[in-house]
């Protein structure tokens, strides 16, 4: 499927729990590995990091944040964190990916939209979709029937936009999964005109 995303900056967050592939997502979307994501017993990402890349014919930045509920960090710092990376994507971010590993959603992570929300804006739920890491756990199951059999899983993609994407992250070179969130940030932002945008006194989505 060709891409309807014009030819523009990207701005991606990647936004979740520890140890969920979001390090890895981030290289996904880059096509090759620009963050790290060895195998390890803790967080590898205590800060944000940004990194920018050609991805399908587009200049895409992507901006890996700590984990939402770190073990490690206090909630003031995670919230700094977030705000550090929506600077790091100045103007605003055209989309919040909240990463998700599928077969690990835990009570902590059913409430990533209320945490995002009180961390930034009511806003953000408008610029936010859900990532799921580890497709290949599918197997057999399709992802359309793995949500229905989940009602928190279901009530957190109501909460933000609706849309998802599943990522093999084994499988960087399958571009399909990256050209299918291309194409879905597309529907979100409007053909990339529409960010999301946090200012001192009010947050609200902009037109860039």
């Amino acid at each position: 499927m060709a891409s309807k995303m014009p030819r523009s900056d990207l701005r991606v967050v990647l936004v979740g729990q520890e140890r969920v592939g979001k390090s890895s997502a981030g290289n996904t979307i880059l096509g090759k590995k620009r963050f790290d994501s060895q195998l390890s017993s803790g967080p590898l990402t205590l800060s944000c990091k940004k990194m920018e890349g050609e991805v399908l014919g587009h200049k895409v930045s992507v901006v890996d944040t700590p984990g939402l509920f770190s073990s490690q960090l206090s909630a003031d710092k995670v919230k700094e964190n977030l705000l550090e990376a929506v600077q790091m994507s100045s103007p605003g971010p055209h989309i919040f990916l909240v990463t998700i590993q599928l077969g690990r959603f835990t009570p902590p992570e059913y409430k990533s939209m209320e945490t995002l929300e009180k961390m930034l804006s009511s806003d953000v739920s408008k610029h936010t979709m859900v990532l799921f890491t580890y497709g290949e756990r599918l197997e057999d199951t399709t992802i359309e029937d793995f949500i229905s059999e989940d009602t928190n899983l279901q009530k957190l993609l109501k909460k933000c936009s609706g849309l998802y994407q599943v990522f093999n992250n084994k499988q960087m070179e399958d571009r399909k999964q990256v050209q299918d969130l291309l194409n879905k940030i597309n529907d979100i932002s409007k053909d990339g005109s529409l960010t999301y945008e946090r200012r001192p006194q009010s947050q609200r989505c902009v037109m860039s």
